[in-house]
């Protein structure tokens, strides 16, 4: 039988035995009667155990008096560290509690409940793809949002469909509010970057020991403004994951990315990129590549948009290279000994003479993705694609080809 839900986060930190000692020991006399009743540390491990920290801001405050009084003490800091502020979601619950028709989220609020709580937040969340729920919100707003919280952030979210909130006092806070602590592991901003330039980011090369990932994606607006990859992201010798989809007008990689020795996810989808550098081939932990939509990877000679020395990523097992108008697979593909899953989609189709590179050179590959217009092919390509299956399916019967 599963456990009770509010007694598993007091089990996994020993405070409860097992199913038959579930509740601490008290005096008959003296057993608590209601949550009123129950020691502060037990109540903070109970509503830290529950996954959904936006119920517990909602719901508790009803049943428990002692709530407020708790909730501003330093006993509930675990309660604190993970501030969701998803203004879609907010606003349907106050319809729905409030019978409100056209509710939205004031930044007012949001504000002043980090401002009482200051030093304790350490992860921020912040989503608002809809015009009508962010009218709360200005650039300024988000900007001092990011700078109260920024103290002790080790991890910010921000997803935005909206060019007029992501705009100069955002950058601006992330640079004097979060960068100097030091302490950011996670950056992660998903919106239109018409007013981000190089000068609002090259900053975030000062967080060179703590950050691990940094997701910058363009994916509401389709100029991004960043025309260059900035060079101090090459100082960030503790990323992991790198993303930066959609600047298209990116055109090339540094090759100073070799520094970055712990990267395992690299993501440049739709930029305007023509041709990698060799020094990626050094990063040999890196498992996953993402270069879709690079166009012009096709156009230039391959020798010069693939260098042979790419094929030392003895690590990758993630490749993709759709809709990067290849004619033929890459040389160096057929060098990667961990590659599982190789996504040529949207490609010419006269790909597929060149596909028996993979058969001896990827041993580990199970998954190939093609153009879905096969019916349009020639039958010549055709027959090169289907002898491929044949003799990937003979090496690994359990290999699938997508086309």
């Amino acid at each position: 039988m599963a456990e009770p839900y509010d007694t598993r986060g007091a089990r996994r930190r020993g405070l409860v035995a097992s199913l038959d000692d579930d509740v601490p020991k008290f005096p008959v006399d003296n057993r608590p009667k209601t949550i009123n009743d129950l020691p502060k540390e037990l109540l903070v491990s109970i509503f830290e155990s529950v996954d959904d920290l936006y119920w517990v801001r909602r719901t508790v405050p009803l049943v428990c008096k002692a709530w407020d009084e708790l909730y501003r003490s330093q006993d509930a800091s675990p309660l604190h560290e993970t501030l969701e502020v998803d203004l879609l979601k907010e606003a349907l619950e106050a319809q729905k509690r409030f019978q409100d028709p056209s509710p939205f989220v004031r930044a007012s609020r949001v504000i002043s409940w980090v401002e009482r709580r200051a030093g304790w937040v350490r992860k921020l969340f912040w989503k608002g793809e809809y015009p009508y729920y962010t009218k709360g919100f200005s650039a300024e707003d988000l900007g001092r949002l990011v700078a109260v919280a920024g103290s002790s952030l080790t991890e910010l979210r921000i997803r935005c469909a909206q060019d007029r909130l992501l705009q100069k006092p955002f950058w601006d806070s992330l640079r004097d509010s979060v960068v100097p602590t030091g302490l950011l592991r996670s950056l992660v901003v998903m919106g239109p970057f018409v007013v981000a330039s190089k000068l609002d980011v090259e900053p975030l090369g000062q967080l060179a020991g703590s950050l691990q990932e940094l997701v910058l994606d363009n994916v509401f607006n389709y100029c991004g403004e960043l025309r260059r990859f900035p060079e101090s992201f090459c100082a960030l010798t503790e990323l992991r994951c790198l993303e930066m989809f959609g600047h298209d007008r990116i055109t090339a990689i540094s090759a100073q990315i070799s520094s970055l020795k712990k990267l395992e996810t690299v993501n440049l989808g739709r930029c305007d990129i023509s041709s990698l550098p060799k020094e990626l081939g050094e990063l040999s932990g890196l498992t996953k590549l993402d270069l879709a939509d690079n166009m012009d990877l096709g156009y230039a000679p391959q020798d010069e948009a693939f260098p042979a020395e790419l094929g030392k990523m003895k690590s990758l097992r993630v490749l993709d290279l759709s809709h990067c108008g290849l004619r033929t697979v890459p040389a160096f593909v057929g060098g990667l000994q961990s590659l599982e899953r190789l996504i040529l989609f949207d490609n010419d189709e006269q790909i597929c003479a060149t596909l028996d590179i993979l058969i001896e050179g990827c041993p580990c590959l199970r998954q190939v993705r093609l153009s879905d217009r096969y019916s349009s092919w020639t039958p010549e390509s055709r027959a090169h694609l289907e002898a491929f299956k044949a003799r990937l399916l003979a090496k690994n019967p359990n290999a699938k080809v997508y086309s």
